[in-house]
């Protein structure tokens, strides 16, 4: 991974944001878990320290983990905004409030995404001709089908073979699979969301199993 930044580690466990699943990583911390928790590419106030937290239960895992999102994020050549439509799309269709609220608050305005395309991308099956064009709507495609189905269909992988050369066909499908993967952990671990990151608008639900608790 390449040489990213150490950032301030929780001196207490009252430092620590509260899951109602499995607790953040407490200090003190060894070696392998201050890594896992102190090294981020994330240059602003908005760092996904929460994740990075939860992660740092499992120290080898969290590595793999960053290694992969450092790869996908910062080293890929598939056009960021290209990148983030697919995974807020993903966010958005796994109910991973914490997902889709980092990404949209890191990303949406500097890949030129307006509220309304956020919106669009968030709540809508169909996307507006308008709004989007045929390559974005043919990454939303993509990401859908990955949900619903588990793959993609012939027709998808034509266009996607038609639009983007093969390593970067490689990159959006990688990115919508693993921030599909993410999704699943941020919602099972139920890891707490961060200070500032977008919550869902209205009539979007955090991810849960219907009838879960009932007597």
């Amino acid at each position: 991974m390449s040489v990213v930044t150490p950032t301030e580690l929780p001196g207490t466990a009252q430092d620590l944001a509260v899951s109602r699943r499995m607790p953040l990583r407490a200090p003190p911390y060894d070696e392998a878990a201050a890594r896992a928790i102190g090294n981020t590419a994330f240059s602003g106030t908005l760092s996904p320290q929460n994740l990075r937290l939860t992660l740092a239960q499992e120290p080898k895992l969290a590595v793999a983990f960053q290694q992969m999102a450092h790869v996908v994020l910062f080293k890929g050549s598939v056009p960021e905004r290209e990148r983030e439509i697919a995974i807020i799309r993903t966010g958005a269709l796994t109910r991973s409030e914490y997902e889709w609220g980092m990404h949209v608050s890191i990303y949406a305005e500097r890949c030129g995404l307006s509220e309304a395309q956020v919106m669009e991308l968030t709540c809508n099956t169909a996307l507006s001709e308008s709004l989007w064009s045929e390559k974005e709507r043919l990454v939303v495609r993509m990401v859908d089908e990955l949900h619903h189905h588990s793959t993609v269909g012939d027709s998808t992988w034509a266009a996607l073979q038609a639009h983007w050369p093969k390593d970067q066909v490689v990159e959006l499908v990688l990115a919508a699979s693993f921030y599909h993967m993410a999704a699943f952990f941020l919602n099972s671990m139920a890891v707490p969301l961060e200070h500032g990151a977008r919550r869902f608008p209205p009539g979007v639900v955090q991810a849960f199993v219907p009838g879960d608790g009932a007597a």
